[in-house]
């Protein structure tokens, strides 16, 4: 008989180790959840905060992007290197 509840109680202990082990692994989920979200959020409000949104950028400004795409698709752009850029742009 002592036996049994003997096995029973390392039974039972086995499940509660295996529970707790889930809970350290559901634990590492829920953070790293935590940090994706957090993450997301920030960089939603560091975009809010520097990029206007496109209601607010100028026709012009818009109108010169898609020119300068169109150009590209045509295969006429200009290659520049590190230096040449920062001394035309910067």
């Amino acid at each position: 008989m002592k036996s049994i509840q003997i096995f029973k109680v390392h039974e039972i202990l086995f499940i509660l180790m295996g529970a707790i082990a889930n809970l350290d692994e559901l634990k590492l989920i829920l953070k790293k959840e935590l940090r994706q979200e957090i993450l997301t959020e920030v960089l939603d409000i560091i975009r809010d905060e520097f990029y206007p949104p496109e209601e607010k950028i100028r026709k012009e400004f818009i109108k010169k992007v898609e020119a300068a795409e169109r150009r590209v698709k045509e295969g006429k752009f200009t290659q520049y290197t590190p230096e040449e850029f920062e001394k035309s742009f910067l």
